[in-house]
């Protein structure tokens, strides 16, 4: 048989028995026997297209969608549960945080000369202050002298790699 006839006809049978919980013996049978003939006549079809042709031609064809049926009003449905899905943001919900995220920026541009000058007001004062001032000055002269030490030893190390 044909490996496309075959999963066309395993597909329909695949469609009743995960769709329904089937417990009846007498379906259970029905359905055997119409997917035996139905595998009879997909043995004969080489190829999709005639299978399909042919089961849409036949009496199997009505005997499926009739014992569909069947199953459809007699057994339960199985119902799958299917994941949350995740929060999507709706149109109004991107416009909100863009305006949000605009009123934040534009915010802090605008204030940002004068969060600049308490800074620095602050650091001043800071500095004029009898025992912080001098540990800022000390601060200071050693960040300098710090920097060219380290240049001093980084030129050093460039030169024992050359």
């Amino acid at each position: 048989m044909n490996d496309l006839v075959k999963n066309s006809i395993d597909s329909r049978k695949t469609a009743i028995l995960n769709s329904y919980d089937i417990t009846d013996q007498t379906l259970l049978g029905k359905i055997e026997d119409l997917f035996n003939r139905i595998n009879e006549l997909g043995d004969g079809c080489s190829e999709i297209m005639d299978f399909e042709n042919k089961f849409a031609a036949s009496e199997l064809n009505q005997e499926y969608i009739q014992l569909f049926t069947e199953i459809a009003t007699k057994c339960t449905p199985i119902i799958r549960q299917t994941e949350e899905p995740r929060h999507v943001k709706s149109d109004g919900e991107y416009i909100k945080d863009e305006i949000a995220s605009e009123i934040r920026y534009q915010t802090r541009n605008a204030t940002e000369p004068i969060r600049r000058q308490m800074r620095q007001e602050a650091y001043e004062t800071a500095r004029d202050m009898p025992v912080i001032g001098d540990i800022l000055t000390v601060k200071q002269h050693v960040d300098l002298f710090s920097k060219f030490k380290k240049k001093k030893k980084d030129d050093s190390e460039d030169n024992d790699n050359k």
